[in-house]
């Protein structure tokens, strides 16, 4: 009866100790497949929120803000390529695929004096925006500041959204995660309405803003105006109806949320030219 105690007592042993390196060995499998020391996914990337109405946010990467002087190149990132067909029966704009540069931060470039205006040229036609400077004067100067480099030209419209009538574009990369480098304060006066016309700043969250923007081309974008989040800094003063235009174009993936958003022809902004009055 001893020597049978003993031998259980050593199965027991036995098999605590086979349990332990089974289950050793399969964390270690867990963490080599997922890749256990792998950071969590970035929050600067695409997010979505759903206001009253249930309607999807106009969303964007916020940058990373630099000491460095204002105005200083700081590295580059590379465009994605777009669908092969171009919307409206227009072609792949020449420097489409060519690296697009970061900055430090936004030099100071506006004159208090004049008043701005924005000519978006288009796969579909020209759209003509008047710029608020008075009411959201960093978010013209960084958007000015942008244009005058060329920062914009030969980038797509890379979001159509008719749940809420938005226009988005601004992203270098073309994915809906890239921007200028740094980031800007929001300006938001706390009566701000997306109307039609409106030239808004996308954002990942507050004083998130970058290179990214949107349009709003119809009445759903009032379904915003219960979160005013997102600063307005410009009005179309024509070609609306070239906005309203490219909202037809259809989308890649009417299900799969943002990431199916991208238009389903290449729709690019050939250039933004400022204009000084």
């Amino acid at each position: 009866m001893e020597r049978r105690r003993h031998q259980r007592r050593r199965q027991t042993t036995t098999i605590a100790v086979a349990l332990v390196v089974a289950l050793v060995g399969g964390l270690i499998a867990v963490l080599a497949f997922t890749g256990g020391d792998e950071q969590a996914a970035s929050s600067t990337g695409p997010t979505s929120a759903t206001g009253a109405t249930g309607a999807t946010s106009p969303s964007g990467p916020s940058g990373a803000t630099s000491t460095s002087k204002p105005g200083k190149v700081t590295g580059t990132v590379d465009p994605t390529a777009g669908p092969t067909q171009v919307a409206c029966g227009a072609k792949v704009p020449p420097g489409a695929m060519d690296p697009k540069p970061q900055f430090s931060a936004p030099a100071q470039v506006l004159d208090p004096k004049k008043t701005y205006t924005a000519t978006f040229q288009t796969s579909c036609g020209d759209i003509v925006v008047q710029l608020l400077a008075d009411q959201a004067p960093e978010t013209v100067n960084s958007f000015v500041f942008l244009a005058q480099k060329g920062f914009f030209d030969a980038t797509r419209i890379h979001r159509i959204d008719t749940s809420i009538d938005v226009l988005q574009g601004g992203d270098p990369t073309g994915t809906g995660s890239g921007g200028p480098g740094y980031s800007i304060p929001d300006e938001l006066t706390g009566k701000d309405s997306y109307t039609p016309g409106t030239l808004a700043m996308a954002n990942a969250g507050p004083n998130t803003g970058g290179s990214q923007f949107f349009l709003i081309v119809g009445p759903n974008g009032q379904n915003l105006d219960s979160n005013p989040a997102w600063t307005i800094f410009g009005q179309i003063t024509k070609g609306l109806d070239v906005a309203q235009k490219i909202e037809q174009i259809p989308i890649q993936d009417p299900n799969a949320g943002i990431s199916g958003q991208q238009p389903s022809q290449a729709v690019y902004i050939e250039k933004v030219t400022i204009s000084e009055s």
